[in-house]
């Protein structure tokens, strides 16, 4: 059975959702150095940064069942590639509620980023992505979408 669901922007209704939705970024291991409740308070802040100061270089999308309940959401921003000067759209959160999981909202969302990454007349989307989150990385892999840069580390 199909979902039917519609991607729109954000509201302010639509805040505390976003917020609470981001514990969804610590859903896998992390590197034994990072401390997971340290990064739950990171992910917070960045959420209700974005949800505070979407401007015109930014928009918030969410996705809202027919049922009127929420199941993901989308930030995307303008970024601008530090070896070329390129300006790039830039995937900052993308995120599906457990209830949103296997119904075609990820792919979904990432076609938004693409279609408003065209709109603003970027060539390239970008996002960052853990390692460790290799559900994640299948995901942008079938999508089409390379490793760039890779960040190595060292705990000494």
């Amino acid at each position: 059975m199909k979902t039917t669901y519609a991607i729109r922007s954000m509201e302010d209704r639509d805040k505390e959702f976003i917020i609470g939705l981001s514990s969804r970024f610590n859903e896998f291991e992390f590197m034994g150095w990072r401390e997971p409740a340290k990064m739950q308070e990171s992910q917070v802040k960045i959420a209700k940064e974005a949800v505070e100061n979407n401007d015109a270089d930014s928009d918030i999308y969410v996705v809202e069942g027919e049922d009127g309940i929420l199941l993901g959401y989308l930030h995307v921003c303008k970024t601008t590639d530090y070896f070329t000067g390129v300006v790039q759209g830039y995937i900052s959160a993308i995120v599906v509620s457990k209830e949103g999981e296997g119904k075609g909202i990820a792919k979904g969302l990432m076609r938004k980023a693409e279609e408003w990454t065209k709109s603003k007349g970027y060539k390239q989307l970008v996002l960052n992505v853990f390692a460790n989150n290799q559900r994640a990385v299948d995901f942008y892999t079938y999508l089409n979408y390379e490793k760039e840069i890779v960040k190595m580390v060292k705990e000494l």
